[in-house]
């Protein structure tokens, strides 16, 4: 997957989020969030009923989720109508999963939800009651594995009020349609535990202005430049080497500040852990940066520790020089 900083996030690119949800925090905010009272502030224009899903109002229903070992909990319930006050008797309540409303729903609304996939989730029932003297149901509970999902999709888990014991539902707030619009997955830039080597330095050495110091220094105004680049194409490469091996899933490449066709174009990332054998973990082919100093984001499937990690470049977009402005490494972990 290809992810560039400077556009807009789309399913298929998402943009790093620098602040990560606990796991605790992140199960309180959507308990809070699905079995708060804040929806009874202010009465409902168009209320024509006495029992309603509190879940169902715009905004309620997005599900803030980050990728954990430990699953995620989202609570649902009937509510009674704050203009009737507390429920005279205990109402049960019926609710049922509607996953075949979700393809409905994307054609009226132009999104692409899928139902959460079976394995990934479960429900502690589809019954409960306001209890005699209450405005709300005993919450149920879906239970959500975030590692079965995949980040690249949108979730979708409509959820309906299907009967309120012979008791009006309101008719606008009936179906609760919770989203997962973006699985946050908790990342760390792990360059700075790396010493990086190169195949060829900058002719003024590794301290110079443009030596290889400044592929890795954490500025994008600063770049590593090589001379006469197609003397040395395709054996052309620069490597970290860590302490101990890592599993990477990321990195980003930042273009130098000039002569476009100076930009890296065609490149192998190797991992090893013994410096002899390799394998391939990504491959790219013509990349083209299109602004200058811009970064650009790749990610890539990765399970295997290595404990070095090389670029071997094997083409620019057309020049004699090499340059590149910053390298940084990613590592995703659980929380």
């Amino acid at each position: 997957m290809l992810l560039i900083s400077s556009k807009t996030k789309n399913k298929h690119m998402k943009i790093n989020h620098r602040i990560i949800f606990s796991t605790a925090l992140l199960s309180q905010l959507l308990l809070w969030a699905a079995c708060g009272k804040s929806i009874f502030e202010k009465d409902y224009a168009g209320f024509d009923g006495k029992v309603l899903m509190a879940q169902a109002t715009e905004g309620r229903n997005i599900v803030p989720l980050a990728m954990s070992s430990t699953p995620a909990q989202l609570a649902f319930g009937a509510s009674y109508g704050k203009s009737m006050g507390p429920a005279p008797k205990d109402i049960p309540v019926e609710f049922e999963l509607k996953n075949d409303w979700i393809a409905g729903y994307n054609a009226e609304n132009n999104t692409d939800y899928i139902p959460l996939p079976e394995g990934s989730y479960s429900v502690s029932g589809l019954s409960s009651v306001i209890k005699k003297g209450k405005t709300t149901s005993e919450p149920l509970i879906i239970t959500i594995k975030s590692k079965e999902l995949d980040v690249k999709e949108q979730y979708m888990f409509p959820i309906t009020l299907k009967s309120a014991g012979g008791e009006k539902i309101d008719s606008a707030l009936t179906t609760t349609w919770f989203r997962i619009d973006e699985i946050i997955r908790p990342e760390r830039d792990v360059t700075g535990q790396a010493t990086l080597t190169v195949s060829h330095e900058n002719r003024n050495g590794a301290d110079a202005g443009e030596g290889s110091k400044k592929l890795v220094d954490n500025s994008t105004s600063t770049k590593f430049l090589v001379f006469d680049i197609n003397t040395i194409l395709p054996n052309f490469w620069y490597q970290l080497t860590f302490p101990a091996p890592i599993v990477l899933s990321a990195y980003t490449i930042t273009s130098g500040n000039d002569a476009l066709d100076r930009d890296p174009k065609d490149w192998k990332l190797l991992g090893s852990n013994d410096g002899t054998s390799w394998t391939e973990v990504d491959v790219r082919s013509g990349q083209n940066f299109s602004g200058r100093t811009m970064t650009v984001r790749y990610e890539f499937e990765n399970e295997v520790p290595y404990k070095i990690y090389r670029m071997a470049i094997s083409a620019v977009n057309g020049g004699t020089l090499f340059q590149q402005s910053e390298f940084r490494v990613i590592e995703y972990y659980e929380q």
